[in-house]
């Protein structure tokens, strides 16, 4: 993973229209693998840091043009960013809409699409490790009520095992 260039990443991040959406996603893959497989957390996040990473993150999630297959990996690189540094989770708080755009996502979900509902299941597990530091700013955007209603109707096809 020392061959990805972070600047690299960064502006693929920041694409998002027609063909450039597949570079976004490419760039939100190679963000996950370097996350996922880093074994040096100081290292990783000197090369991908937090303070400019998560914004961009967050933004593709305030883009309402966003496929849910990009929207899925974007939830899991910032999953991986908060499983490694709750402190993190200031840096999605301070992006106006962020969380709102989070818990929207649980509303439209499509539950005969696999890929809508994985997205789902991902944004529950940002909000979740969000409200272990920031739960007024989830309680704010309206994440309970988006939360509890997304389990209410679809909590059995999403989670047959947890009875």
């Amino acid at each position: 993973m020392a061959d990805v260039d972070p600047d690299t990443l960064l502006e693929w991040l920041q694409m998002g229209q027609g063909d450039e959406r597949d570079m976004q996603l490419i760039a939100l893959e190679q963000l996950c693998m370097l996350l996922l497989m880093s074994d040096n957390v100081d290292r990783c996040f000197e090369t991908c840091p937090p303070r400019t990473f998560l914004p961009a993150l967050c933004k593709i999630f305030l883009d309402e043009s966003a496929p849910d297959n990009v929207l899925e990996v974007t939830a899991r690189a910032i999953t991986y960013y908060l499983d490694v540094s709750a402190e993190c989770t200031r840096r999605i708080v301070g992006v106006d809409g962020a969380i709102k755009a989070l818990c929207n996502r649980l509303v439209v979900v499509e539950l005969n699409n696999r890929t809508s509902r994985d997205l789902a299941e991902q944004c529950v597990k940002v909000l979740e490790l969000i409200c272990t530091r920031e739960s007024g700013a989830v309680f704010e955007a309206g994440g309970l009520n988006c939360v509890l209603s997304f389990i209410r109707d679809s909590g059995h096809l999403i989670a047959p095992t947890a009875h």
